[in-house]
């Protein structure tokens, strides 16, 4: 494919020019979202109370350092546009309303008891705006018990749906999984329900309330082991890797101490070329690994085998040979590594952040080879507030300046 861009191709590579979203979102699943959207193209508000969303001071109340760096909060809010409201007030109530007439999209991530209480529920808010796409994302989704119980993606996303469970090595406690990755999976499935609801719209005229969780997200995530389990199987958590039942789909570590995965998952296709690579061929002769169900059951002599063998390589030396012999692998890398991953960096997984100098993650979908080389920085709570209250002309609560009073 011919990578170089066209300005018709870059036009095409935002998809979402001209369309608005606002978003009144904290930490990490609906920023994350609204993120997104905005990376597509779209021009995203970012509503924040006065001082700005807890994201923003993430480090400092965990007890960490201040100063540290906070990918996530620039990886979710590059580019968009802040502006404070006390959305508890009937005047910072009413301005959001004054946004969301404008806009195509609303995402929140509020618990629902707390849009009820704001006068921001799906039905209030649909017989104002009645075109608006209304996205909810919360931990536990609308209804039950647990509505309003607070989730975070460890909670809701890893602990309550099984994923911890069925990750953690049989025998061992279950990790602090403190990565968001959980917020990130669901926001890119509260992004899809948002685009399924703008295609409706062009049929209907109309909006949709899209709601969310992590709740459904993570158990959507586990489908496989939780379908074994609703269809009377008993999915188990990993076995210790030295007791692996799939070999061919285990870690290893190399002479200089680096892992790697072997991703044989046609144990048999992959066995006789690992075997290559480890130079003993003769193997597939012998009875106990001759097959996929051999190595399963003769596991205990054959892990210790490979265990040995790559012990004998560095992880570079592994590289050239098992690219000789195709094997499927991949090293267990550190994110120092990552960032400076030859792939990564040809398929333009990596942007630059203006005026933050330094690169963060780009979007996961690029369109029509389309490359972006650099982006804004996240914006400072309210650094646009008096921008968008003057585009929305005089009303009630604003000053001649432009200001609105709280």
């Amino acid at each position: 494919m011919n990578l170089s861009a066209s300005a018709e191709d870059s036009m095409s590579a935002t998809p979402l020019h001209g369309v608005r979203a606002v978003e009144v979102a904290h930490w990490m699943a609906g920023p994350a979202a609204g993120g997104v959207l905005q990376d597509w193209g779209a021009e995203v508000i970012k509503v924040e109370p006065h001082g700005g969303e807890p994201m923003r001071h993430i480090w400092g109340s965990m007890g960490a350092d201040p100063d540290a760096p906070n990918g996530a909060f620039i990886s979710a809010n590059r580019a968009k546009k802040s502006i404070e409201l006390d959305l508890r007030t009937d005047q910072g109530r009413e301005t959001l309303h004054r946004l969301l007439a404008e806009a195509d999209i609303f995402l929140t991530n509020l618990r629902p008891g707390a849009l009820i209480r704001l006068g921001l529920s799906p039905q209030e808010v649909a017989e104002r705006h009645p075109r608006l796409v209304y996205c909810s994302l919360t931990a536990y989704g609308w209804g039950g018990p647990d509505q309003d119980k607070a989730g975070y993606d460890l909670a809701a996303f890893f602990g309550r749906t099984g994923i911890a469970h069925e990750i953690t090595t049989q025998g061992t406690p279950p990790a602090a999984l403190l990565q968001g990755l959980g917020d990130t999976f669901s926001a890119m499935t509260a992004v899809a329900g948002i685009l399924a609801a703008l295609v409706a719209r062009l049929q209907t005229g109309r909006g949709s309330f899209v709601e969310a969780s992590l709740l459904r997200t993570g158990m959507w995530a586990l489908a496989g082991e939780l379908g074994a389990q609703a269809l009377g199987g008993h999915p188990r958590p990993p076995r210790a890797r030295e007791n692996c039942s799939t070999p061919m789909y285990n870690s290893y570590r190399t002479k200089d101490d680096r892992w790697f995965y072997l991703v044989g998952v046609q144990a048999a296709r992959q066995l006789p070329k690992v075997l290559g690579a480890i130079g003993r061929p003769e193997l597939m002769a012998d009875e106990r690994f001759s097959s996929a169900r051999a190595i399963a059951a003769n596991r205990a002599e054959f892990i210790p085998l490979l265990d040995q063998a790559f012990a004998s390589k560095t992880l570079a030396e592994w590289d050239g040979i098992f690219t000789a012999f195709d094997v499927f692998w991949a090293p267990v890398q550190t994110p120092a590594e990552v960032v400076d991953d030859r792939q990564a960096r040809a398929v333009g997984a990596w942007i630059h952040v203006d005026e933050v100098d330094a690169d963060s993650v780009d979007a996961p979908i690029r369109f029509n080879g389309v490359r972006r080389t650099s982006v804004p920085r996240p914006p400072r709570s309210g650094e646009h507030t008096s921008e968008i209250l003057g585009q929305l002309g005089p009303g009630p609560g604003r000053s001649a300046g432009g200001q609105e009073s709280q």
